[in-house]
């Protein structure tokens, strides 16, 4: 009796140490002993309209990390388009979105993964890591169709309230600490597209969203989650007058910043374009990139 009571003990020890060892290696595989990637995202924040002294929180970011005014979208510079491009890893000749408002491919993706959609990054985490938690927040109804909702353990279209709606519910998905969190903020381009690009207003729009990244890293240094995470922040396109799309600078270079875990500071001098945002979110949490992804993880920011 004695016997089967040790080895029963002995299999319930080696089973709890590999579940253990399957849950570390959950948040272990990071080159970089990163735990969580939060991204940030501002709709139509433009790089040639970055002035670092009315952007206090993004200055600091960029005088302690990694980072550059020469990431480009897609063409056209269009929201839709550009936002899957970040999300998919790909350009749009390969996941098929090709319009402003597209709410599904335009043109058939050159590959589909078991989900029936071109891998974006949420899924694709979910294929290297079950256990993982990613949300995403936002505010452009747009947003939900860019992605496998079925890859989401927090999903939620924030109809009303703008961007202090945006922050408070973000804070809340924060809260549980998932591996991979999307906050998506979209007054940037609304200003833009009401009064215009490069106005005193769109330019405190943008102050405005500054003030929200800090805040949210403020919650995330008080949960004690800041330390082991890399924050990104990024846009779709810029913009000039009141409209975006075209194949111009003004409207194709957008700011692109990588800070906190393992982030080393400076400007960022490889060539970057949107796709390569989800490959860096895929390789800073050890995640094996799909080989229909053509983006490159910008490994020079460590």
């Amino acid at each position: 009796m004695l016997k089967k009571i040790l080895s029963c003990f002995a299999a319930a020890l080696l089973f709890v140490g590999v579940t253990a060892a399957v849950s570390a290696q959950e948040t272990s595989n990071s080159p970089v002993g990163a735990k969580h990637v939060v991204w940030i995202g501002a709709d139509g924040f433009g790089a040639h309209y970055v002035n670092w002294d009315e952007l206090p929180t993004m200055k600091k970011m960029k005088e302690n990390g990694a980072w550059t005014l020469h990431m480009r979208s897609v063409i056209p510079s269009s929201s839709a388009i550009n936002w899957e491009t970040m999300l998919v890893g790909a350009p749009s000749e390969s996941h098929g979105y090709r319009t402003w408002g597209s709410k599904e491919p335009d043109v058939a993706p050159i590959y589909l993964a078991e989900n029936g959609r071109f891998p974006d990054a949420f899924y694709v985490l979910k294929q290297n890591f079950p256990k993982c938690k990613t949300s995403v927040v936002y505010d452009w109804d747009g947003i939900g169709f860019l992605y496998d909702k079925k890859a989401l353990d927090s999903d939620v279209f924030v109809n009303e309230g703008g961007s202090e709606k945006i922050f408070e519910t973000a804070k809340e998905q924060l809260a549980a600490k998932p591996e991979f969190a999307f906050i998506y903020f979209g007054n940037p381009d609304h200003v833009g597209h009401s009064i215009g690009w490069g106005t005193p207003e769109y330019q405190a729009a943008l102050t405005e969203f500054d003030g929200y990244v800090g805040k949210l890293l403020a919650y995330m240094e008080e949960i004690g989650m800041l330390e082991d995470t890399v924050v990104l922040i990024s846009s779709d396109h810029g913009g000039s007058g009141k409209g975006h799309g075209e194949g111009i600078l003004e409207h194709m270079e957008v700011p692109f910043l990588i800070y906190g875990k393992g982030v080393k500071a400076g400007e960022i001098t490889d060539v970057v374009v949107n796709y390569d945002l989800a490959a860096t979110v895929l390789w800073i949490l050890g995640a094996k990139e799909p080989q229909a992804w053509r983006g490159q993880p910008v490994k020079s920011a460590f």
